[in-house]
């Protein structure tokens, strides 16, 4: 319970602290980058082991190392500032993960986590004044959006030969987010809203290979289902109780009806966006062992948005991802297997990361997609540390990272972008039948 409640004190802080980036408004958002604060310690790409030797929480054919079920949460929080000193961000669940290893030989697991976020907030700064009929009337614009897209995984893995496993997982995509664009006249909201509904699936494909010295991994994303999204366009309204909603709810804080009212009001019209995010890639990582408990790893990813959607998404800024390239080296030190010593039962990691993103942008006179030449570089870091305790290797890991992104865009400039990572395992012998005394 004390340690419970020092994680949820922790928990609150960062929600408090942290919000959203400018990428969070390209295409579908901005897409997670570490589902797992061990993974974040040293900036990998879900391929190496980074939560214990041998095990990488991300990669379905390392779960065989484990000996026992494994279930795993994590939060992070992270916050953007932009040249102009402007801040926000965004915090939430990270993941939530079980683990099922079977006979050191095979492994299953499911896993619920964020897709991408798209949370985006914008607020005119320029407001104007009107005078109307002798009346001063001010007035700002304001852009609302919230919501993304989660992923439920399912995964499944095996060892084929003595030092070859391969694993699959599937991965659901679904979610929802809401637009929200307003003209506030005299701080009344002139609301128009929309809604996107998700769905989608993909297959994640995984290699690994030891040798001697080193162990060889093997990553590739390919789109079953391309996402498509159902949007629904609401029709506009004065919000009067400013709750957001079109309702015929009386706020005494907000006094006034929204108007019109909603049964005055036509229905919604919907419209189905097909292929709009096809993702595929590939990549390979490299790790070794040294003084029995140093990893050296290095990765490479190179990731496609293959979708023929050409139009420009309703809640985007006109821009979307379409390639981007991952490089990160990491360290860490692993803890013993066994040992009753307080230090060494700890894990430090630490990483660096260097990313670049290629743009596209909607042409309102060609009506088609063309290459954006405002693209992003990123490199980073991160550092990270775990504590594994209790007979059955209980586990509480904590991550910092930090970048720098360089957006080409001169409105954009660079952007510091920072992060907080919070995961714990509690491992036991479930779905393992019991001797009866």
């Amino acid at each position: 319970m004390f340690l419970l409640d020092r994680l949820l004190i922790i928990v609150l802080l960062i929600s408090i602290c942290f919000s959203q980036g400018p990428t969070n408004g390209y295409g579908i958002g901005s897409l997670q980058q570490w589902s797992s604060a061990s993974a974040g310690g040293n900036s990998s790409l879900g391929m190496i082991p980074s939560y214990r030797s041998h095990v990488s929480l991300s990669n379905p054919t390392t779960w065989s190392n484990l000996k026992f079920t494994f279930l795993s949460i994590g939060y992070n929080g992270f916050e953007s500032t932009m040249k102009n000193n402007s801040k926000n961000g965004y915090s939430n669940l990270q993941s939530a993960q079980l683990i099922i290893p079977i006979k050191r030989k095979h492994a299953l697991g499911v896993e619920l986590h964020p897709y991408s976020y798209q949370k985006v907030d914008l607020l005119d700064s320029l407001n104007s004044e009107l005078i109307i009929f002798g009346d001063s009337v001010s007035m700002a614009k304001e852009y609302k959006q919230a919501g993304g897209i989660m992923a439920f995984n399912l995964s499944a893995a095996s060892l084929i030969l003595p030092k070859t496993s391969i694993g699959v997982t599937f991965q659901l995509l679904f979610g929802s987010s809401r637009q929200s664009n307003n003209l506030n006249i005299d701080e009344i909201p002139y609301t128009l809203s929309s809604r996107l509904n998700f769905s989608g699936i993909n297959a994640l494909l995984f290699a690994e290979h030891k040798f001697n010295a080193i162990n060889l991994y093997f990553k590739s994303k390919l789109s079953i289902k391309p996402l498509e999204a159902l949007s629904t366009q609401l029709y506009p309204y004065f919000d009067e109780n400013k709750n957001g909603y079109h309702d015929l709810v009386y706020d005494y804080l907000n006094p006034g009806y929204d108007f019109p009212e909603p049964n005055d009001v036509p229905s919604p019209s919907t419209k189905r966006l097909t292929d709009i995010h096809k993702p595929s890639s590939f990549g390979v990582g490299v790790s070794r062992i040294f003084l029995d408990r140093l990893q050296l790893s290095l990765e490479l990813e190179r990731n496609k948005d293959n979708s023929s959607f050409e139009n420009e998404m309703p809640n985007s800024f006109n821009n979307r991802i379409i390639n981007s390239d991952h490089f990160s080296l990491g360290l860490v030190w692993f803890p013993y297997e066994k040992s009753f010593q307080l230090f060494n039962n700890f894990t430090f990691r630490s990483g660096f990361s260097v990313n670049s993103y290629t743009l596209d942008e909607f042409n309102n006179v060609s009506l088609m997609r063309s290459d954006d030449k405002n693209n992003i570089s990123e490199i980073g870091f991160s550092l990270g540390f775990g504590y594994k305790f209790k007979t059955v290797g209980n586990q509480i890991d904590f991550t910092y990272h930090s970048s720098l992104k360089d957006h080409s865009n001169s409105y954009i400039g660079e952007e510091l972008f920072r992060g907080f990572q919070i995961g714990i395992s509690i491992a036991d012998i479930w779905f393992i039948k019991r001797r009866q005394r």
